[in-house]
């Protein structure tokens, strides 16, 4: 994989990305704060930040963060978001490039952007930086799809248009998260991880979906006549189911501790 590549392609899609892509449950922060017991002194490292869709939910707790993202101008957002938290820094780099302290962090995150960074060397350094009692917690949404008429047509959609998301069923999303727990627990650096899956929904106007599309690294790379056509594509699937495309995520959190 180009890491380079894929990693300016989320980049040029800056703007789109912190008004479009999806948040997460603060449930999800709840969990990662009770099973780790970290408190308003702790350190907390973020892997591929962004623009801080998921550092926002870490905010009102006054953790120092380092939120660490290669995309220039997805940390220049940031930047600016977070000016009046001088906790929380951002830094341009590949987590995997960054000299960091060892056994400095009591928490490292990553949400929805771990599979970004070459194994093994992203467990091994996680291991490195977390300090003997640290946990590493990483979640993602994923794109679950039921067998109902509005998400066959929207798979049906993306994949005329080269990919909106990564649509899996539920049996899908239950072999992936098999598949990233035997990743955590064979890595040698860490237990086995504790598993929390929230099921939750978000609802798009047809815009706002397009602008959703736009964050995804196949899609942006169309031509802009392929745009138009998925615009007014999804403006009209929108208006058959009422001017709505209402989207199930499941978001899954892994908190494993550091193994000894």
């Amino acid at each position: 994989m180009d890491w380079k590549k894929e990693s300016e392609m989320f980049d040029r899609a800056a703007e789109y990305y912190d008004t479009f892509r999806p948040s997460y449950p603060s449930e999800i922060v709840d969990k990662i704060i009770s099973a780790t017991n970290i408190t308003s002194n702790s350190k907390l490292l973020e892997i591929g930040a962004g623009s801080g869709k998921a550092t926002t939910l870490f905010v009102p707790y006054n953790y120092e963060i380092l939120c660490v993202d290669p995309g220039e101008n997805l940390v220049k957002n940031g930047r600016i978001k977070f000016s009046e938290y001088n906790k929380i820094k951002f830094e341009v780099a590949r987590f995997e490039e960054l000299n960091l302290l060892p056994k400095y962090y009591d928490v490292v995150f990553s949400a929805q952007s771990f599979h970004w960074i070459p194994q093994p060397i992203g467990y091994e350094k996680c291991s490195y930086i977390l300090k003997d009692n640290g946990h590493l917690a990483l979640f993602w949404n994923m794109y679950i799809t039921y067998d109902n008429e509005l998400d066959q047509e929207l798979i049906e959609l993306s994949n005329k248009y080269g990919g909106f998301a990564d649509f899996l069923t539920k049996n899908g999303c239950e072999e992936r998260i098999e598949s990233i727990k035997t990743g955590i627990e064979n890595s040698g650096h860490f237990n086995t991880p504790l598993i929390h899956r929230v099921l939750w929904n978000q609802r798009y106007t047809a815009d706002e979906y397009f602008g959703f599309a736009l964050t995804g690294n196949h899609f942006v790379q169309k031509s802009e006549l392929e745009k138009s056509k998925a615009y007014d594509d999804i403006g009209k699937l929108a208006f058959k189911h009422g001017g709505i495309i209402n989207r199930p995520y499941l978001c899954v959190l892994y908190i494993a501790s550091k193994s000894n």
